[in-house]
């Protein structure tokens, strides 16, 4: 009886020191495309992306009040920049998709109510861009393609994650993705002659705000 006992305060010890560690949310940011790593007179993805929105699904696991470990499930999407305007060729659309899975490790400065933090990210990036150009000229000019590509990549954080509650926190903070180089890939043979990705590099900086749940 008196084991019974034992075990049933010892797996309710457990459940509460759980509950306290691990934490399920989301975020939105504003993410801002960069021509980090390239030259002044090289195409960047700045040239040829706007400013775009992303959201994302993330969890927090604190190996102790310094020290924590998580992950991120994300979405971002980007309209392609006035670099694409060819309006007296014709109409052209460009778009920037990314889907990003990473794990993260993060440590915090401090363990009060507002912890500062500084956090590394590492995964993958799943991208998708497409332009779509349909010519008005005499002879059809019209390209169409959506390159899609797996590439690794890391994203240093720098926030604040206050405790709102014993529960709740809220997280803030800017991340910066670096990714590995595309492959600017030239279709001499195709009727017109086209250059898939030519920025080649797709470095972006966010500013994030989210909240995290107790589980």
């Amino acid at each position: 009886m008196r084991l019974s006992a034992i075990l049933l305060l010892f797996v309710l010890f457990i459940s509460h020191t759980v509950a306290q560690d691990y934490f399920l949310g989301g975020k939105i940011g504003y993410s801002f495309p960069t021509n980090i790593g390239r030259s002044s007179d090289e195409l960047g993805f700045k040239d040829v992306a706007e400013n775009g929105w992303q959201a994302a699904i993330m969890g927090k696991w604190f190996y102790n009040e310094r020290l924590s470990l998580g992950c991120d499930l994300g979405y971002q999407l980007q309209d392609g920049s006035d670099f694409w305007n060819v309006q007296q060729y014709g109409e052209v659309s460009a778009s920037y998709q990314t889907i990003r899975l990473l794990a993260n490790g993060t440590y915090y400065f401090s363990h009060d109510e507002v912890r500062p933090y500084i956090g590394l990210s590492f995964g993958a990036y799943y991208m998708m861009n497409t332009i779509d150009f349909a010519s008005n000229g005499l002879t059809n000019q019209s390209v169409k393609y959506t390159a899609k590509v797996w590439k690794p990549g890391v994203a240093p954080q720098l926030g604040l994650l206050v405790e709102l509650s014993k529960k709740t926190m809220l997280d803030i903070h800017v991340q910066m993705d670096i990714i590995t180089n595309m492959q600017a890939i030239y279709y001499p043979d195709a009727e017109p002659d086209y250059t898939e990705n030519p920025h080649e590099k797709q470095n972006q900086i966010s500013i994030n705000i989210g909240l995290l749940f107790g589980l």
